[in-house]
């Protein structure tokens, strides 16, 4: 007999544009039940259903799973992505984050990620047992096989907010690998991870001549294949790459915007850069949620959740989505990526060195668990506890998969857990209302970043140096908060003395807000929980799910719903995502 699985069609409703494949043997289905989605016939007991995605030819059973298809010298066409399918999966892998692909194959179904694993896809894994699955939704395939709550998952997201590795939240469902290819046949799931790229050491000025090589052309293959393209300009050093990539002769006319409150440093920076150059600024604030109504509140958390995949923050993705309502969607350029160009982790002296689980545990606790973590209360005393250690376990377990120098390690950790898991995760749940380029995301850029010492990367080294290269006058405008790129490029004495003071200062306010036993809530994050509360309040209802979850105070929810606690953003996502990831319907 076959076995009894939840509802799938709720999912679909709420989920992107996506695909499913499974053995028909397992799971007897013929399509998932909702109107619009479609069953492609795979090779022997092997089906794929999708949804809201047409086959990248006439004809042709090859799914395109992400609107990006480009290199850093322009689109890719459908012909070539349907014969690089067919002949040679691995070469699609590089093309710029975020990209995907799903297709019949001889004996079975295949998918692919790109070399960042940016766009998010699952599989069931490859130990033997179960329904193999492969999905673009780790919810999806979770509910196929029925999954319970991964407890590692759960405690890891209750302080860190996303996921490290190839962990969901739902036991048995992973994250594809970065550049890893997935198979299902007859016989479960198969992985083929991609090979290591080279890693020999690049000089500074080697790295910023390849950087400028191909920021330059990247920039220009986009805008002569998206003309009306928006840069989204802060003040900021990352954007201001990108724009400094673009030939002076191009700037006048082209789009540009900023999201932040007129009158704010960072706009008025963007502003005059603008003014300087003819580019056409608007600035974007956020949505007055005044008149917020609670259900819409709810709704739209719920639904960024279940796009979320459960890992990632729906309360922020949520005030967004209310924001970007207001202006017109289309091709946007981000900046978004240029952390990992400047050690993002990186505190105090920058030189080579081993490290201990005290290390992994600092770091941890004063940049990684401040921010997203669930107040105190929520989870019972034992759970929290155990959530802690095993949360730090997992911070060093992935560090030392990286490297066994600090500086490399904390590297790896920003680009291929908080990158991949957090702003991937973030990136595709928008990805079918807005085409987001990444220009910084390209395979090549990250190479030459991954071979720099980590000393020519720390204190904006290597990316002032890059500035300076290929826009000086540019370079020479201070930052929103920052001095010039210049100072950077070209360190006086004082330097030293100044960067101290700066990180003094972070240190300070990180300690601050550990004292506070607070987290820094998204722009808009806190009026949008409150209204989702409101909602939960005269609907508890909606948190039936949760009463089966064994590491949750139901005594302390209760209190919320009775109006004698408010809860905080981060605690409203958590639950909302537990939501999502339990309910059978």
């Amino acid at each position: 007999m076959s076995p009894t699985y939840g509802s799938t069609d709720a999912l679909v409703k709420d989920a992107l544009p996506g695909f499913l494949a499974w053995d028909s043997r397992e799971f007897r289905t013929a399509a998932l039940e909702e109107p619009g989605s479609s069953s492609i016939l795979g090779a022997g007991s092997i089906r794929i259903s999708h949804w809201g995605l047409d086959p990248i030819a006439a004809g042709s059973a090859e799914l395109l799973l992400s609107r990006v298809r480009r290199r850093s010298t322009g689109t890719v066409g459908d012909r070539e992505i349907r014969d690089l399918i067919r002949r040679d999966p691995a070469t699609l892998t590089e093309l710029l984050p975020p990209f995907g692909a799903a297709a019949p194959i001889d004996d079975g179904v295949m998918m692919l990620a790109d070399s960042m694993g940016f766009r998010p896809l699952f599989h069931s894994g490859t130990a033997q047992g179960g329904v193999g699955v492969l999905s673009t939704s780790a919810l999806l395939a979770g509910r196929i096989r029925s999954a319970s709550l991964d407890h590692v998952g759960a405690a890891v997201q209750s302080l860190l907010g996303w996921q490290l590795g190839d962990r969901t939240i739902l036991e048995g469902i992973h994250k594809l690998a970065p550049g890893a290819i997935a198979r299902l046949d007859g016989d479960g799931v198969h992985v083929t991870d991609r090979p290591a790229d080279p890693s020999e050491p690049i000089s500074l000025d080697h790295a910023v001549a390849q950087a400028a090589d191909i920021l330059r052309s990247s920039m220009n293959a986009l805008l002569d294949d998206h003309p009306d393209a928006v840069l989204q300009l802060t003040g900021g050093l990352d954007s201001r790459l990108l724009l400094s990539a673009i030939p002076t002769s191009r700037r006048k006319g082209l789009h540009a915007m900023t999201l932040g409150v007129p009158g704010s440093r960072d706009v008025a920076i963007a502003s005059q850069i603008c003014a300087r150059y003819g580019l056409q600024h608007s600035v974007h604030g956020l949505a007055d949620l005044a008149d917020l109504e609670p259900a819409e509140a709810w709704e739209l958390c719920r639904t960024a959740a279940t796009r979320l995949d459960g890992m990632s923050d729906p309360v922020a993705l949520a005030a967004l989505g209310i924001a970007e309502r207001r202006f017109a969607q289309g091709v946007r350029i981000s900046g978004l990526g240029g952390e990992v160009a400047r050690g993002f982790y990186y505190v105090g002296r920058v030189h080579p060195r081993k490290y201990t689980r005290k290390d992994a545990e600092q770091l941890a606790a004063w940049r990684m668990f401040v921010n997203e973590a669930v107040e105190p209360g929520l989870l019972t005393d034992d759970f929290s506890v155990w959530a802690r250690d095993t949360a730090n376990a997992e911070v060093y377990a992935a560090l030392r998969a990286g490297s066994d120098e600090w500086f490399r390690a904390t590297d790896v950790l920003y680009l291929d857990h908080r990158m991949q898991r957090w702003a991937g995760a973030t990136d595709a749940a928008v990805g079918y209302q807005r085409i987001v380029v990444n220009p910084m995301l390209d395979h090549d850029f990250l190479q030459v970043c991954a071979r720099l010492h980590p000393v020519d990367k720390a204190q904006l080294r290597f990316l002032a140096a890059l500035q300076m290269e290929i826009d000086p006058e540019l370079g020479r405008r201070p930052l929103e908060g920052r001095p010039s790129p210049s100072t950077y490029a070209q360190r006086s004495p004082l330097y030293p003395f100044a960067q101290a003071l700066r990180t003094g200062k972070r240190f300070a306010s990180k300690a601050s807000q550990r004292l506070r036993r607070g987290n820094r809530p998204p722009a808009g994050g806190e009026v949008v929980a409150h209204k989702v509360v409101e909602w939960w309040r005269s609907h508890p209802d909606v948190l039936e799910p949760l009463a089966s979850v064994d590491f949750l105070r139901h005594d302390w929810i209760d209190d919320v719903l009775a109006d004698r606690h408010q809860a905080r953003p981060s605690t409203v996502g958590f639950l909302t995502n537990l939501v999502v990831a339990t309910s059978r319907t």
